[in-house]
This record gives C-alpha cells, sequence and structure tokens, in this order.
C-alpha cells in the first residue's frame, strides 16, 4: 500500500508541472506583462491562448493584441501587418476581422506610404464589409488617397 501511495504522488507530482492556465488566467497575465512593458511576456501569453484554446472567446482577442503589440508599442508595422491578415484568416467571422481588415489598409497608407496597397486593402473592406461602421472612415482614407490616384496610375503605366 505504501509504494501506492508514492506512485500516486508521483504521478500527481508530474501532471501538476504540466498545468496550462486557463485562458482568461493567461488573458489576465498578458495584458498585465503588456502594462509592464515585458512585451515579449505578454506575446508568449497571447500566443498560448491561441495555441492552447484556440476556440476560447479570448484566443482571436489574443491574435488582435499581438498585432497591437507589433503596431504601436514595437512600431513593426509590416510584421503588424501579418499578424491583423492571420487574424482575418484564421477569425474571419469575427468583428475582430473586420477591424484588422480596416488596420492592415490603415497601416499601408499612414506608416508605409503604400498607397496602390492602402487603397486596395480599403476597397476591400468595403466590398467585405458594406454595411459596417467602420465606412464613413474607410471613404474618408480613399478620399485622402485620391491625391495620390494619378501618381499611382503613371507608375503602373510604366
Amino acid at each position: 500500500m505504501h509504494l501506492l501511495s508514492i506512485l500516486f504522488t508521483i504521478l500527481f507530482i508530474g501532471c501538476s508541472g504540466s498545468h496550462i492556465d486557463s485562458p482568461d488566467e493567461l488573458w489576465g497575465s498578458a495584458v498585465e506583462f503588456r502594462e509592464s512593458e515585458d512585451l515579449r511576456s505578454s506575446i508568449t501569453n497571447f500566443k498560448s491562448i491561441i495555441q492552447n484554446y484556440p476556440k476560447s472567446e479570448f484566443s482571436s482577442k489574443a491574435q488582435f493584441q499581438i498585432a497591437d503589440i507589433y503596431l504601436n508599442d514595437v512600431k513593426d508595422y509590416p510584421f503588424a501587418i501579418e499578424e491583423f491578415e492571420r487574424l482575418i484568416s484564421n477569425y474571419s467571422e469575427t468583428a475582430l476581422a473586420k477591424k484588422s481588415a480596416f488596420m492592415v489598409a490603415y497601416i499601408y497608407s499612414n506608416y508605409l506610404d503604400e498607397y496602390s496597397k492602402a487603397m486596395t486593402k480599403y476597397e476591400f473592406f468595403l466590398e467585405q464589409y458594406p454595411n459596417d461602421e467602420l465606412v464613413p472612415s474607410v471613404e474618408f482614407e480613399l478620399e485622402g488617397l485620391k491625391k495620390y490616384q494619378s501618381t499611382i496610375d503613371s507608375l503602373n503605366n510604366l
């Protein structure tokens, strides 16, 4: 009987070491890490949510936060676009996919000065989400990009 209790203890200790936090615990830790500017730990926790709880309500939010960190904290705009595109691809039915589609176009226009790509992405947004609350913002952005249209057209004709 003593041997059996030792085996249970070993089994319990072995299993407790592989404990994965719940998505809400991981989310809370990730937010705290971001607030304390420990971005690596924040991203690690957000990725853990995505990997371990892909169907969780936190999963698309975690993906959005990763993209937002690269956009606003790290200022790696191409990588932010990749992360927003990943959200659009993996969570296409969420409200955050719409917001991410807008953000991709916004980054191309306002951070990377890639106006042609911005216009394409804004037009994609209008096709995909014609009744969304962001449509006025998209139309405003497209109106501002019109001043670059003749330059874009002339470069495309080269």
